[in-house]
């Protein structure tokens, strides 16, 4: 395959008198061949049912059901490219010129901020010696007569009408993406932020744990919904005993379903990924999937600075400098969810036998990367991840096969069973249980099996 490494378009001067609106020129360096510059990106009226214009470029319809206008690409005469690897390659520049100079869908300028989070905090007076913990965290947004007395008697010199400003700032404050709350996080107590905030995701509250008030967090259901197993099982450990309980019961045994957070979800439903048959991306050093944002010179890659919630991805230097400042805490909680990109940078820092059994990126490619750092025994505990069959039957046997592997029935199929049924303890009720990988065909088949 080709490997693109770099694609930068050029913009150009819009001439109504041309019958192809040319509306962007690419330069496409590749890894593994010669340099192809001046693709003309272009539209044109369509004025037949041809699936090519007479020149032979490929028309690209943006809605199927309106054929009146077509995107094309045409490539310089001495370019060598077969017919198919024109029309992919074509494709694929039309999509990344879609990237060029735009935001991820996350973090696009039409999201709304409904509250003037900058007038509404500059009109504030603040007193001197001002110190966010010293209006409590319990305060809602109005304040009583009752709860101004209290913090008078501590802070005399504070005013009624700034108290009761202050709270009502605060509250809305606090709803706010910590995105927008860059500049007046000295001015919450990050107490109120666990209470309130519906966009706290796990690694956000694993780089300021130091902060984290599980008492407050645990009131935050939009929050919860979103925790991975691991991490609330650490939070319930950091509750009063009967309040662990009471939520640990209504978290996990109730099936809850994470809360979205439309506002950073993609307006149109995701497209299935295209398998590209002759051009693929060169990545440089980032081979491991969470690292796109790194990739220079691909604007779709280098696009996807933001995740799904809206929060800007760490560079490697930053997160360099997050790693030597965490605790061994923090290091093992983050080892459950780290994305591949991380796990493989910090690999020799990190638990291994925590990432093993907990996080859910792990892929086939990325273990028989990491084979010497693999914990076997609890891989075969990891309820999250998806491996190929291959991988499975190679490494069977470095199991512990005296108790129950879930990763194994997860992946189950009838060679497997078939070829290991003297070694794997396996049953309906087992399949029932940790069989939620398999299709419908491939689970009744073993069942079958197993229940003739």
């Amino acid at each position: 395959m080709l490997k693109i490494k770099q694609i930068d378009f050029i913009k150009v001067v819009y001439d109504e008198s041309l019958s192809h609106h040319i509306f962007s020129i690419a330069n496409i360096t590749f890894s593994n061949y010669p340099p192809i510059m001046g693709a003309l990106l272009y539209w044109q009226k369509n004025t037949d049912e041809e699936d090519y214009t007479p020149e032979g470029d490929y028309k690209f319809f943006y809605d199927m059901a309106n054929a009146t206008y077509f995107a094309a690409v045409k490539f310089p005469k001495h370019v060598r490219l077969t017919h198919d690897q024109r029309q992919e390659l074509a494709y694929i520049l039309l999509e990344e010129r879609g990237f060029a100079g735009s935001y991820s869908f996350s973090t696009h300028k039409s999201r709304k901020k409904h509250y003037a989070l900058k007038e509404s905090f500059e009109s504030l007076v603040f007193p001197e010696n001002f110190h966010a913990k010293d209006i409590p965290a319990s305060i809602a947004s109005v304040v009583t007569e009752a709860e101004i007395e209290q913090i008078l008697q501590s802070h005399p010199h504070y005013d009624r009408v700034f108290i009761q400003d202050y709270a009502k700032w605060r509250y809305q404050a606090a709803r706010l993406h910590p995105n927008d709350l860059k500049n007046y996080i000295t001015y919450l107590d990050f107490h109120v932020l666990c209470a309130l905030n519906p966009y706290l995701t796990e690694p956000y509250l694993i780089e300021h744990l130091p902060h984290v008030n599980f008492e407050m967090l645990a009131s935050n259901y939009s929050v919860l919904s979103r925790l991975s197993e691991p991490f609330r099982h650490y939070m319930y450990k950091q509750l009063p005993t009967e309040l662990a309980e009471e939520l640990r019961e209504f978290l996990e045994t109730d099936d809850i379903q994470p809360e979205p957070l439309e506002e950073f979800m993609p307006i149109q439903e995701e497209e299935e990924p295209i398998d590209y048959l002759f051009f693929t991306y060169d990545r440089g050093a980032y081979k491991w999937a969470g690292s796109e944002h790194l990739v220079k010179g691909i604007p779709s890659l280098a696009a996807q600075r933001y995740d799904h919630y809206g929060y800007l991805k760490h560079t490697n230097k930053e997160m360099d400098q997050l790693m030597q400042s965490f605790s061994q805490e923090q290091h093992e909680l983050l080892s459950y969810t780290l994305d591949l990109h991380w796990l493989h940078r910090y690999r020799n820092e990190l638990n291994w036998s925590l990432i093993c059994q907990y996080n859910p990126h792990l892929t086939t490619e990325f273990l028989l990367a990491h084979l010497k750092l693999i914990d076997f025994e609890a891989l075969g505990n990891n309820t999250q991840c998806e491996l190929s069959e291959s991988f499975i039957d190679k490494y069977m046997n470095k199991f512990n096969h005296k108790k129950v592997v879930p990763l194994v029935i997860r992946h189950l199929t009838e060679h497997l069973y078939l070829t290991y049924k003297d070694k794997i303890i396996v049953n309906t009720q087992l399949l029932h249980e940790y069989g939620d990988l398999l299709d419908d065909e491939q689970f009744l088949l073993i069942q079958n099996i197993l229940e003739p």
